[in-house]
């Protein structure tokens, strides 16, 4: 004779099996290990007065002080890169390299004035160190609203409970900025200017 609940155990069992596994396939990218070197991949689009530009983002943060971003396709001038280390920071722009002591003012002569230092951060969910912030958190604990430094920044998952964002807003005074991203990861692929 069959025992039913023999077969119950084993179907219970399977199943736990089949979602652990479905589990464990979740990407890494909804986890923070909280390291200063990772790598985001995406879509960015900046508007600042009357000017909108957009453009795909990889974004390599090797340290607190030294990353690597790649703007590819703005207004069809091809890429732009940008590095910045502990000695300063260079912009990469139609076979041209500028080199200045601060990313931020070589990303405005770009036409692209973001605020790197700060979004390092903000992408992240931190607030920017010896600044004055308020912040909003959901009802699944993950950061909903952040402002600092004049700059309101909203934050979209995809799943309750993720800790990276799917989707940043930022907006001040006159500029606004979408970062999209399609993919996190917990290493940075280059910290090296071309």
């Amino acid at each position: 004779m069959i025992n039913p609940s023999r077969h119950l155990r084993k179907y219970i069992a399977a199943l736990c099996l089949l979602l652990l596994g479905g589990c464990a396939a979740s990407p890494e990218r909804f986890h923070d290990n909280g390291a200063d070197n990772w790598q985001l991949k995406g879509k960015i689009g900046v508007w600042h007065g009357d000017k909108k530009e957009s453009a795909a983002i990889d974004w390599n943060q090797c340290s607190a002080d030294k990353l690597h971003i790649r703007l590819s396709g703005p207004l069809g001038s091809g890429a732009i890169e940008l590095y910045a280390d502990q000695n300063g920071a260079s912009l990469t722009q139609n076979g041209e390299t500028r080199r200045a002591d601060s990313i931020e003012s070589l990303a405005a002569q770009a036409q692209w004035p973001i605020p790197v230092n700060a979004l390092r951060l903000w992408v992240r969910g931190q607030a920017a160190p010896q600044s004055k912030q308020q912040s909003k958190i959901n009802t699944n604990g993950q950061l909903e609203e952040l402002l600092q430094a004049g700059w309101t920044i909203q934050y979209r998952y995809s799943q309750p409970l993720q800790t990276l964002p799917d989707r940043v807003e930022a907006s001040s005074a006159d500029t606004r900025l979408t970062l999209i991203i399609r993919d996190w990861r917990e290493q940075a692929s280059t910290c090296t200017p071309k």
